[in-house]
C-alpha cells in the first residue's frame, strides 16, 4: 500500500503487512486534515493517512518534508515545542490522542519513537539502562532490577564489553554501543 502526504516536498508511506492473522482491516492510528506550524512556518498540510494494525509502515522522503514532524505527533514529542500549533485530529484505536484527557506518558509508551542517531542521557550507562526498567516496572526490588539490566546487557551482547563501566558516562560509548 502506498499513500502520499501533501507537504512541502512529497512524503510517501509504505506499509508492509508482518501478521498475516489479525485486525488488518482496521487502522490503529487514524490522522486526519493535520495541518502543523512552528510559529509562522507551516510543516505539515492537510495530512490523512491510516496506520494499520499488524503492519511495519515506512515514512520515505528527502529531508525537510515532514517525516520527523509527523512522527513527533503521534507520540506529542512537539508538545515541548512552545511555538507548535496543530489543527486536524488524530486517533489512537479510536481516541483522540490530543485530548486533555489523554495520558501522554502512556501514549508515549504505546507510540514509541527510535531515532537515528542513539542519544543517550549524560548519566551513567547503568543509569541510562534504569531508567526505562523504573518507568515500566516500578515496584521492582533493587537486587531484581540489577539482574534484568544486566541479563539486558548479555541479551545484547554488550555486557562483556561495558561490564567494568557501568557507573561511567553512557556518553562515551561508541555509536554502535550506544
Amino acid at each position: 500500500m502506498q499513500n502520499s502526504i501533501s507537504t512541502n516536498s512529497e512524503l510517501i508511506v509504505r506499509e508492509r503487512e508482518f501478521l498475516h492473522e489479525a485486525d488488518n482491516d482496521s487502522p490503529i492510528i487514524r490522522v486526519r486534515d493535520l495541518n502543523v506550524w512552528y510559529g509562522d512556518t507551516k510543516a505539515l498540510s492537510d495530512v490523512n493517512i491510516d496506520i494499520m494494525r499488524n503492519r511495519i509502515t515506512a515514512f520515505i522522503g528527502p529531508s525537510g518534508c515532514g517525516k520527523t514532524t509527523l512522527l513527533r505527533c503521534l507520540n506529542r514529542m512537539n508538545d515541548l515545542i512552545k511555538s507548535f500549533r496543530k489543527t486536524g485530529s488524530i486517533t489512537l484505536d479510536g481516541e483522540d490522542m490530543y485530548s486533555s484527557k489523554t495520558d501522554v506518558m502512556q501514549l508515549r509508551k504505546k507510540v514509541g519513537m527510535v531515532f537515528q542517531q542513539p542519544n543517550p542521557f549524560i548519566k551513567s550507562i547503568y543509569d541510562n539502562m534504569k531508567l526505562p526498567v523504573r518507568e515500566n516496572l516500578s515496584r521492582m526490588d533493587r537486587k531484581a532490577e540489577k539482574d534484568l539490566i544486566i541479563g539486558k546487557l548479555q541479551d545484547s551482547t554488550l555486557y562483556d564489553e561495558v561490564k567494568d563501566r557501568l557507573h561511567q558516562s553512557a556518553v562515551k560509548l561508541s555509536g554502535g554501543q550506544q
